[in-house]
């Protein structure tokens, strides 16, 4: 699902008004030509008629406020740019107006109008930092809606924009707490905790509010061992391996956990500790017996400290647990081609080709098996 076609759908609650050939209506010396459309709210309108209130004059109000829900739900609406200038005549500090009705919609939990309201003030003033954040509150409030309906798919493209959104102000104005307290909880909800350490972090520096800050310290407290750990994987994965044994060694909690110990046998490999490296794979293994990367990465160590053997009974079972992985049947291969075995080493490795034959690494030791064959 698009956003803009949620929006979108709800034009359907507007009707249009046409004025006659050579009419027109003023506005405070603004006059809105007879080739406008006016689009009243269909609700409204309804309501009107019910109540008997409805004449031939058009309420000012009304047409106000059909404009608002048009830039709202169809920004790209033909007449945008008249709209803006109707609203503008109609009142100098519209977009304070507009605001107002928006969070006044967004307190009595009217979420859908709130929305509407805020992305109509954008409309109009693109950077209003307040427009912004409120919209940002409005579009997680409706992620929260899809969430407890258990529909995540709708859920997380509301969620996502609402950070779009309130990334947004930190170019606009950086000094602005409250966005980086807010981007702190969407990036601990998708699990970035190392960027919500760091958005926090700044946030202590700005915020005044003690109430806030207290309840950020706390935050921080439980999200410390996961944002180390994050720091740790792009300390590995960047290849200074030492800082990120370091960081991970010193993790107050998860070394019960099979991909911390992972993580440390991958450091460690990097570092070429091989022993030390093979000690976290296997208590990685004992903790998780289903996870083909901690007996491909095991398997490899023995292989490199001539344990073929060993290193080929790893190997196999991993690739009992899944048998597309490709690199560990041609790490199992090679394996066998180390001890002579080399009929069991080319049908692992044309096996490995088979499921993969883009690899370079297997295309290289299939031809060299092939050459030496």
């Amino acid at each position: 699902m698009e956003l803009n076609d949620y929006f979108k759908e709800k034009t359907e609650n507007l009707s249009f008004i046409e004025l006659k050939a050579n009419s027109y209506i003023e506005i405070n010396d603004y006059k809105i030509k007879d080739y406008i459309p006016l689009p009243i709210i269909t609700d409204t309108l309804i309501d009107e008629i019910k109540a008997g209130e409805m004449d031939e004059d058009i309420k000012v109000s009304n047409l106000i406020e059909g404009i608002i829900y048009t830039l709202g739900v169809d920004p790209q609406f033909k007449y945008v740019n008249e709209y803006k200038d109707i609203l503008f005549a109609y009142n100098s500090r519209i977009k304070e107006y507009i605001f107002h009705i928006g969070v006044k919609n967004l307190m009595e939990e009217k979420i859908d109008k709130a929305m509407i309201c805020f992305r109509a003030l954008l409309i109009i003033d693109k950077d209003n930092v307040e427009g912004l954040f409120n919209y940002g509150i409005s579009l997680e409030e409706k992620a929260k809606e899809f969430f407890k309906l258990e529909n995540k798919e709708k859920g997380d493209v509301f969620l996502k924009e609402a950070v779009k959104r309130v990334e947004t102000i930190l170019d606009i104005s950086p000094e602005y707490s409250l966005a980086y307290y807010k981007l702190g909880y969407y990036y601990k909800y998708y699990g970035q905790f190392l960027k919500a350490r760091l958005i926090w972090e700044k946030f202590m520096v700005l915020d005044k509010d003690g109430e806030r800050k207290q309840e950020i310290r706390e935050e921080l407290d439980i999200i410390e061992d996961d944002s180390d750990y994050e720091e740790g994987c792009n300390l590995l994965f960047s290849g200074r391996h030492k800082e990120a044994i370091e960081k991970f060694i010193n993790l107050k909690g998860g070394h019960d956990c099979w991909n911390l110990n992972y993580m440390i046998g991958l450091s460690y490999k990097g570092i070429g500790d091989i022993n030390k490296a093979i000690e976290y794979f296997v208590k990685a293994l004992e903790l998780n017996e289903n996870e083909v990367n901690i007996y491909n990465e095991l398997g490899i160590c023995l292989f490199s400290i001539g344990n073929f053997e060993e290193a080929i009974e790893i190997f196999t079972r991993g690739a009992e647990i899944d048998r597309k992985d490709y690199k560990i049947i041609c790490n199992r291969g090679i394996a066998y081609f180390q001890l002579g075995m080399i009929e069991k080493a080319i049908e692992d490795i044309d096996k490995a080709y088979k499921i993969n034959p883009q690899d370079e690494a297997v295309n290289r030791f299939r031809n060299e098996l092939k050459y030496d064959a």
